[in-house]
């Protein structure tokens, strides 16, 4: 039996750089991977672009039971100490809107190649197809890892492990529960798991026309009278409700109160540059100046035909072959309001298969934040999204996964000294 000082499960964003970190300071490091190839949801990760990490990703960007669990993670490797590893591998980075760091190449494959090729300088094992089953531990503090590895099941003796599997979202490009089955197999408790970062779905009745349709528009999250969060983006209106970069950036918010049996709106504020008040006399005033212009037509050259159509039916204006001037001043309010303050009732997300992260995960009470090791269990840890920590969209989970995979890689090789 082939003896490891270090071995570590998954070879995902957080297990590579675990390897690599590992890699730095041990001659004797295992990196163990189900899949067929290492790194493969990362290369899907910003639309292909790889969204590696953001300017912005301090604390306040996470959530779980315990968010503050981030903390010394991303104080002992921080953004630029990431970014300064990346380049030393070879990789520059470019910065885009809102604090989002890109390779400069903007190709995901990029950030892969960059991790594999070190991967191979240091002199990392990599095996793929090797799916562990169980981790063992024995009398004297070291572990016996069961893999399948094809047809065949093997053993590996390591003196430290890494698990490092990442979440349940997305299983198309790797996503499963197999790390959450390991380390409730050595007694840690897994929160319950929900999508995140996903579309939403809502209530289509009476939608279905802005179906394909985009739009760049502020929206608001709120259960019942209480605001929960606000962001601004290109919204999508799709068949079964909605997506686009405002909406994943709510969606965690949304599934959250979802499961709590909460039923969350989306208001969507089509015209954040203007003041309700403001648009009522404008709306008035274009009323007035084309009173024989049929309603289907009056909100051409100022808002999407469809947008338009559909706000006038909602308002209660309809028929649409009424002339503009019939309007009262009643029915011109509730145009202005939906225009600002347009409601979409949310009634589920489109599920973990179409979730970029997972929201939940292993209890952080039960692992030291500042080692990422097992309160439970010495010699193991656990890093990224494994644990019941999710980071808001724009690189934010990627960071997390960079630096609690450097932070466990340290301490775990440290410990063997």
């Amino acid at each position: 039996m082939k003896q490891y000082a270090l071995a570590i499960v998954g070879g995902g964003a957080s297990g590579m750089m675990a390897a690599v970190a590992a890699g730095s300071d041990c001659d004797s490091v295992l990196l163990l991977e189900r899949g067929g190839r290492i790194g493969r949801k990362l290369l899907a990760t910003g639309n292909g672009r790889c969204n590696i990490s953001n300017r912005n990703a301090q604390y306040k960007g996470y959530h779980g039971g315990a968010p503050d669990f981030v903390r010394p993670a991303l104080h002992q490797f921080p953004v630029d100490q990431t970014l300064r590893l990346f380049e030393e591998m070879g990789l520059p980075v470019v910065e885009q809107e809102d604090g989002k760091l890109y390779p400069y190449s903007l190709q995901a494959a990029a950030v892969l190649d960059v991790l594999r090729l070190e991967l191979e300088r240091l002199g990392v094992e990599v095996r793929t197809d090797s799916e562990v089953q169980n981790i063992r531990r024995l009398k004297d503090g070291s572990f016996r890892l069961a893999v399948q590895s094809g047809d065949q099941k093997c053993e590996y003796a390591v003196q430290r492990v890494i698990i490092a599997c990442g979440g349940e979202a997305s299983a198309g490009l790797g996503g499963c529960s197999g790390g959450y089955r390991l380390l409730e197999g050595l007694g840690h408790k897994i929160t319950p798991r929900l999508p995140g970062i996903v579309q939403l779905k809502a209530d289509m009745a009476g939608l279905k026309g802005l179906s394909g349709s985009k739009f760049e528009a502020v929206l608001t999250l709120r259960d019942g009278k209480k605001v929960c969060r606000t962001e601004s983006g290109e919204l999508l209106f799709t068949d079964y409700g909605i997506s686009g970069p405002p909406v994943m950036q709510l969606s965690a918010t949304a599934s959250r109160l979802l499961d709590r049996g909460r039923r969350p709106v989306v208001e969507v504020d089509f015209l954040p540059e203007f003041d309700e008040r403001v648009l009522v006399g404008m709306l008035h005033r274009r009323a007035n100046s084309r009173p024989d212009k049929r309603l289907e037509d009056y909100f051409t050259g100022f808002v999407p035909k469809r947008l338009g159509q559909c706000i006038l039916k909602m308002a209660g204006a309809a028929p649409l072959s009424r002339l503009s001037g019939s309007m009262d001043g009643q029915e011109i309010a509730s145009v202005a309001r939906l225009l600002k303050c347009f409601p979409v009732q949310i009634i589920g997300t489109n599920g973990m298969k179409n979730a970029q992260v997972t929201i939940g995960g292993a209890d952080t009470s039960q692992f030291d934040p500042y080692t990422m090791e097992s309160r439970l269990v010495k010699g193991i840890y656990v890093t990224g999204e494994l644990y019941d920590i999710d980071g808001d969209c724009g690189g934010y989970n990627l960071q997390w996964a960079w630096s609690s995979g450097q932070l466990a890689a340290e301490q775990a090789v440290r410990s063997l000294v």
